[in-house]
């Protein structure tokens, strides 16, 4: 269990790194679609914010699972 719990860790930890390096892409097709290069930027902030967001929460749920309290309990 430990195990698959670690692949998919790093599984998901590769796709949000994969998101972060695609977005500056996205924002250069959209400014060739006719946006604009400000709007291309605040798009870029919120994808980036979006994808820290995540990041973080799956570090409040990886030390929530690590904290000793929790494996006491167990």
């Amino acid at each position: 269990m430990q195990i698959k719990r670690h692949i998919l860790s790093k599984t998901i930890a590769l796709l949000l790194a994969m998101q972060l390096f695609l977005i500056p892409f996205q924002a250069k097709s959209r400014i060739e679609q006719g946006n604009s290069s400000i709007e291309a930027l605040i798009w870029m902030t919120q994808q980036y914010i979006s994808v820290l967001v995540k990041i973080r929460s799956l570090q409040d749920k990886r030390e929530k699972n690590d904290s000793p309290k929790l494996k006491s309990k167990r």
